[in-house]
């Protein structure tokens, strides 16, 4: 094992602290250094930096550039904060395509085009899976304002998460200690009589992780199912959904209970009435669709889709963890019952949609931060060119970095004889109609959760998630501290939670305690302490980790050209190791010297 002491030649630690020390004196005082033309010692790497922080940051933020030179990645985000108070946050590279003339041509990027405007650093990221803990920090918080409004109860978090959701002898459900039942019901009464077993599911789910339920009834391992194991991923349920189409879009007429032409004209006159019939009979014809042969149908619902998971097994028993990537659809519905408007977050195409969301109360009233459809945190579209904010998002697939993809937001399906088929939908090159009732591929690099917006779909600031970080929790899986409880100014326990999507890789860590990572594997350093680009030959390296420091870190890509060509080492790997890059760059920071104070932009 190496140590980090090793790293730097004795005298030239000696002369970089005396050089730190006559700085800190000349520019007003120790712990309050500040960047005098955005970050001049990085200007050697020619990756554009905006924002301000600490000078004592700089080890952090040359680990990141250092990252994502070494996997050409194009936009970056990083935020910290000391015990809940900001010290830095940044924005790295450019909105679209290479961050710099001075780049790799084995990045694979297009060293012709011009280069793009640089990333600020309020420049919202994809959060992907961090999405998780905001979920559950809000159905604590919906759950427990509720019952305090309409009962006078003041729950904890034990007694939110062992209510059975689905219990068939209650509904709402009990509220353990008190013997009483929730005073409003928290899941549809639909959903609640399937998963209880009161009616058989409408769907059943081929399925070959488990065996198929022949009673024709939902597992009965459901009626045990509490929210706190839906929080923990102990449901039983298996990693992955329902396939969207296959399962879900091809049963719409199951699930909707529709026979007649009759019953899917008003399901089109749905989308009529939200788009208008300009844009619905414009579709049609892009289709080669008469009026009356074929219809469109609003896309499933996430209480559609969770009908649908009744007809799959619960694949592993109940309170053993298995990471899911369906466990956030309730909590989420949840949040849609519970709040007045009935929504999580915006709707696609409808920004508007955003004010009086879960996502928007929340934010408002327990953090003082107010947000909009592309500020602050929000639900970010699952195209691009919708939230413009965002900087393009990166995925080598062979030949570019932007590719191409079908929407798939516009079922529709033709009437045949006595029953409208969905086959020309399923097969993409017809006629996947898009989110905005264009026939035509779209820019799709950041592939969509097709679940919950609660499972991955959420975009924030980093100055905004720093705040979020300092009030709950982000990691807990497995133990106390649980996710999405408050932090009550805890500041010695570790958490972190990572998420990806194609387009997407982010961390949120938070440090403190003896849970502190200890070691981690990174590439070989140089004799400088630089990380340098050999992923195929980790090191394992040792280091001090301080208490109360947390970091948001988000990058605008998940694989790259010279990953994907690599033989040594794989994608997959090679940005896994993007929290690592982070714990060397805070190891290498002397946080005495570090003071805590309001970012200024």
């Amino acid at each position: 094992m190496i140590k980090i002491a090793d790293y730097l030649p004795r005298f030239n630690r000696l002369l970089y602290t005396s050089l730190t020390l006559i700085s800190a004196i000349l520019l007003g005082g120790l712990g309050k250094l500040s960047e005098s033309n955005n970050n001049t010692a990085l200007a050697q790497e020619n990756i554009p930096i905006s924002g301000s922080g600490d000078a004592q940051l700089q080890p952090l933020k040359q680990s990141l550039t250092e990252f994502m030179r070494h996997r050409c990645v194009g936009a970056a985000v990083l935020g910290v904060s000391v015990k809940g108070k900001p010290v830095g946050v940044w924005g790295f590279g450019r909105m679209k395509g290479r961050p710099t003339n001075n780049w790799n041509p084995a990045c694979g990027d297009d060293m012709q085009a011009p280069l793009a405007p640089s990333v600020a650093a309020d420049t919202p990221m994809r959060m992907g899976s961090i999405s998780k803990p905001v979920t559950f920090a809000m159905v604590r918080w919906a759950l427990k304002q509720t019952a305090r409004d309409r009962a006078g109860l003041e729950l904890t978090d034990d007694q939110i998460e062992g209510m059975k959701l689905f219990d068939p002898q209650h509904y709402p459900p009990l509220i353990p200690g008190f013997n009483k039942q929730y005073p409003v019901a928290i899941i549809p009464e639909n959903l609640h009589a399937v998963f209880s077993g009161k009616i058989q599911f409408p769907v059943p789910v081929k399925d070959s992780k488990c065996a198929n339920l022949n009673s024709g009834f939902a597992d009965k391992q459901w009626q045990n199912v509490t929210l706190g194991h839906f929080l923990s991923h102990r449901s039983g349920l298996q990693r992955s959904a329902p396939r969207y189409g296959e399962d879900i879009i091809a049963n719409l007429p199951v699930l909707r209970n529709l026979k007649i032409p009759a019953d899917f004209h008003a399901q089109e006159q749905l989308l009529v009435n939200e788009w208008g019939s300009k844009s619905v009979s414009l579709a049609k014809n892009q289709l080669g669709i008469s009026p009356s042969a074929g219809y469109f149908l609003p896309s499933p619902t996430l209480t559609e889709t969770m009908q649908v998971l009744a007809g799959r097994c619960l694949q592993y028993p109940l309170g053993q963890y298995h990471y899911s990537n369906t466990s956030p659809a309730f909590p989420t519905i949840i949040l849609e019952q519970l709040i007045a408007s009935g929504s999580y977050a915006a709707k696609m195409g409808k920004p508007a949609t955003h004010q009086g969301s879960a996502l928007e109360v929340f934010f408002k009233t327990e953090l003082g931060i107010s947000t909009a459809a592309d500020r602050g945190i929000f639900m970010t579209q699952g195209v691009e060119n919708i939230g413009a904010r965002e900087p393009e998002k990166r995925h080598w697939n062979g030949k570019s970095y932007y590719g191409q993809g079908w929407d798939v937001k516009r079922p529709h399906c033709i009437w045949k004889g006595s029953f409208c088929d969905f086959a020309t939908w399923l097969n993409p090159k017809p006629g996947r109609i898009n989110w905005s009732w264009n026939l035509s591929q779209v820019p799709f690099s950041s592939r969509n959760t097709d679940l919950s917006p609660g499972t991955g779909s959420l975009a924030a600031e980093a100055e905004v998630f720093l705040k979020f970080m300092s009030q709950y929790w982000v990691g807990g899986y497995e133990n106390n501290p649980r996710i999405g409880e408050k932090r009550k100014q805890v500041w010695n326990r570790y958490t972190a939670h990572n998420g990806a999507l194609d387009g997407t890789y982010a961390w949120a860590i938070q440090l403190g305690g003896n849970r502190n990572p200890k070691e981690w594997k990174l590439p070989p350093l140089d004799d400088k302490g630089r990380i340098l680009d050999d992923f195929a030959n980790l090191k394992m390296y040792a280091g001090l980790l301080p208490d109360g420091v947390d970091v948001f870190v988000a990058v605008n890509q998940r694989a790259d050209k010279k990953c994907v060509d690599a033989k040594g080492y794989n994608c997959g790997d090679a940005y896994g190791l993007l929290d690592n890059f982070i714990l060397y760059g805070v190891s290498q920071v002397n946080w005495n010297l570090v003071a805590p104070r309001a970012v200024k932009r």
